[in-house]
């Protein structure tokens, strides 16, 4: 049977019965009354439809877990069904040790219903609505009424049990009015819907919807975080070669500068010492530069500034007397120029044999 309006409810067990070979159970299934999702069997379609429910099977999530799956595991079939008085009650044989364990232990109890209905029709005006509610039912003026329908399966559930509970639109099977309409049911701590999908608490539907919306908005809010957070990192990983750039170039400029500094002290050592040497102030190069190295820069500028003015004046005085044979007490005409100009420089000059 693929055509026809699906309807899906939760019922409860009636009663268990034991044998030496047979395991059974019977179920309350529901009742020609107006329920809390605003639509009803009549007494004549629930009659008809009992008899398709005769060798459905009765299933559970493999696993022996509750409530619906595609393929689910069947633990048992359905070989009786009864109609007292306005509702319905049907007996399965439970085939499946573990799923007769779990029932007679009280773990196991609900099941979960699924007709398909063929014909819906307006309380209020009697006008057909299979393919869709009128104006009267979404007002709540009137309700739907199933005048036609089958049993499609039974799954084991955790709701609780059908007189309590409500039926639950999940889902259309069809795209044109004569294919029905999808129904079921769950506990009255549910919302419940119609067949189409309306729903008769509004509050409810808000709430979901607000929900919905805080999520969506959290979602945006999370990704654009993500986004925020990859570009920081873009720009951080943009500093961090910019600041190893930086830190190459300075390196660079520092060793640079060490060079310019070492090649300008070696100029002025080598200044100085020549200066010192024109002046007659030293003999030895190599020991003189070795003694002024270590000196700074501007120390160095003005040992070459005072040997040069001691040159200078040296090669402008004039002589001090007729050349005499020299003596090892004698000085020489130029060291005796260099004592003068000490002398006048500095105020002392250069005792003998020192």
């Amino acid at each position: 049977m693929t055509e026809g309006v699906e309807l899906r409810f939760w019922a409860s067990v009636h009663s268990v019965e034991t044998g030496e070979e047979t395991h059974l159970a019977t179920f309350y299934l529901l009742n020609t009354s107006l329920n809390r999702n605003n639509w009803r069997v009549t007494d004549k379609a629930l009659e008809d439809a009992l008899p398709t429910l005769l060798g459905k099977p009765l299933g559970c999530i493999p696993g022996y877990r509750v409530n619906h799956v595609h393929q689910p595991l069947q633990v048992g079939k359905w070989i009786r069904v009864d109609k007292p008085d306005g509702y319905a009650l049907a007996t399965a044989e439970i085939s499946d040790p573990v799923a007769w364990e779990r029932l007679s232990s009280g773990e196991w109890g609900p099941v979960s219903v699924v007709i398909r209905a063929f014909k819906v029709t307006c309380s209020r005006c009697g006008a057909d609505i299979t393919g869709a509610p009128d104006e009267h039912v979404a007002s709540m003026e009137g309700h739907e009424v199933i005048e036609s329908f089958v049993f499609d399966r039974v799954d084991f559930v955790s709701e609780p049990a059908y007189p309590q509970a409500g039926i639950l639109t999940i889902g259309h099977l069809a795209q044109a009015a004569s294919e029905g309409v999808l129904y079921a049911s769950r506990s009255n701590v549910d919302g419940a819907q119609g067949p189409q999908g309306a729903d008769p608490k509004p509050e409810e539907k808000r709430e979901n919807k607000k929900m919905e919306e805080k999520i969506a908005e959290l979602q945006s809010q999370l990704e654009q975080l993500r986004t925020e957070k990859q570009h920081t990192a873009t720009v951080v990983a943009g500093l961090q070669e910019n600041i190893e750039q930086l830190q190459s170039e300075n390196q660079e400029l520092k060793e640079d500068l060490q060079r310019r500094k070492a090649e300008r002290h070696q100029e002025l050592l080598n200044a100085a010492t020549e200066a010192r040497l024109r002046a007659g102030l030293v003999r030895d190069r190599e020991a003189e530069a070795q003694r002024l190295k270590e000196l700074d820069d501007g120390t160095l500028i003005l040992l070459a500034e005072d040997a040069d003015q001691v040159a200078e004046k040296l090669a402008k005085a004039p002589p001090t007397g007729p050349k005499a044979k020299y003596t090892g007490n004698d000085k020489s005409t130029f060291e005796a120029a260099v004592d003068d100009m000490r002398e006048q420089l500095f105020g002392y000059r250069k005792e003998a044999g020192r």
